[in-house]
C-alpha cells in the first residue's frame, strides 16, 4: 500500500493552506493510501529525523516498493494524486 506522510506544525500558515488539499486528497483515496499527518513539534516516531525535515510543509510518498518521494512546501492537489498513484 501506498504511503503518504505529511509533516506540519499548527503555527506554519502554508501547512494550514496544503490542509485543506491534504484532507479533501484523503477523503477521496483513504482506502488505497495510508495517510499519516505528523505535527514536527510533537513527534514522538522519529520520522521526522529518519527523513531529515528542515522546513514544513514536508510531504513524503512511499510506493508499495518502499521508495520514498519527498516533496516540500505546497503541493497542489493534482500533483499530490499523481504522486499518490
Amino acid at each position: 500500500m501506498v504511503q503518504a506522510i505529511k509533516f506540519y506544525a499548527d503555527w506554519c500558515g502554508p501547512c494550514k493552506v496544503y490542509n485543506k488539499v491534504w484532507t479533501k486528497v484523503e477523503s477521496e483515496l483513504n482506502e488505497k493510501v495510508e495517510f499519516k499527518s505528523i505535527n514536527i513539534e510533537k513527534d514522538t516516531s522519529g520520522l521526522a529525523a529518519e527523513y531529515k525535515v528542515r522546513s514544513i510543509p514536508f510531504t513524503v510518498i512511499i510506493n508499495e516498493e518502499g521508495k520514498a518521494t519527498t516533496k516540500t512546501g505546497l503541493i497542489k492537489e493534482e500533483e499530490l494524486k499523481e504522486l499518490l498513484k
